[in-house]
């Protein structure tokens, strides 16, 4: 693999700061301490995070965005909910793999830090220009699924012997976010011309990190934890 650019060398920076990959969650999930409840708990809000920000936040880049970007946010956009092969469904059946009620979850609406988090991502893509909301989305949030779930995996496998078809979610993103985080960092080293956009870039990637940390937070402690956010 070619040398990576300054610019993409410090996105990375910015997003490895809050690193989802580190939290404490992450770290007792690979451990295979984590309780079944948290590994439902995590796919239950995963699966509240992605319906509900999914649509809005990649048309409205979209609409602001330039043709190869449009190009990349519509491919993902077809990938998240291929009706062939939704990658929610996947989600869902981690969840049901854990205990959880699928209708229950689709009548729910997720924690209050899954809403706050759902809710930026939507604010950041509407409100602020296309590469600051590309850099939050796909390099902020969609690029640490390598790391995240690489990490994870061994203990899902060896430890809570989950069968394959329900760790899918892990195992796919763990390879297809290797290029879609390289086609979101290549979109902001194509258009990031100026020192302004790419601080601007590299400022909103770290503000994602954090926000999902945040996120992370909400999961650990009501699932885990049992501290009653909802």
């Amino acid at each position: 693999m070619a040398d990576k650019s300054p610019f993409r060398q410090e996105l990375e920076a910015a997003v490895l700061e809050r690193h989802c990959a580190n939290h404490p969650m992450t770290q007792k999930w690979a451990k295979g301490d984590l309780g079944r409840r948290a590994c439902m708990g995590w796919a239950v809000e995963h699966w509240h995070w992605i319906s509900n920000m999914v649509q809005e936040a990649s048309f409205n880049i979209c609409a602001k965005a330039p043709p190869d970007v449009v190009e990349l946010e519509l491919e993902n956009f077809h990938e998240e909910t291929d009706p062939e092969h939704s990658h929610l469904d996947i989600v869902l059946r981690f969840a049901e793999a854990n205990g959880a009620d699928l209708d229950a979850v689709r009548a729910g609406r997720g924690l209050p830090t899954t809403r706050s988090w759902v809710a930026w991502l939507k604010w950041v893509a509407k409100e602020q220009p296309w590469h600051c909301a590309v850099a939050a989305i796909r390099i902020g949030t969609e690029s640490q699924s390598p790391m995240l779930y690489s990490k994870v995996l061994p203990a899902l496998r060896d430890v809570y012997n989950y069968p394959e078809p329900a760790i899918e979610h892990f195992w796919l993103h763990a390879e297809v976010d290797i290029e879609h985080g390289d086609r979101g960092f290549a979109a902001l080293e194509r258009h990031c011309t100026t020192r302004a956009m790419k601080d601007e870039a590299i400022h909103w990637a770290r503000e994602s990190a954090v926000m999902r940390w945040f996120y992370f937070d909400g999961i650990f402690l009501h699932y885990e934890n049992d501290y009653a956010l909802a």
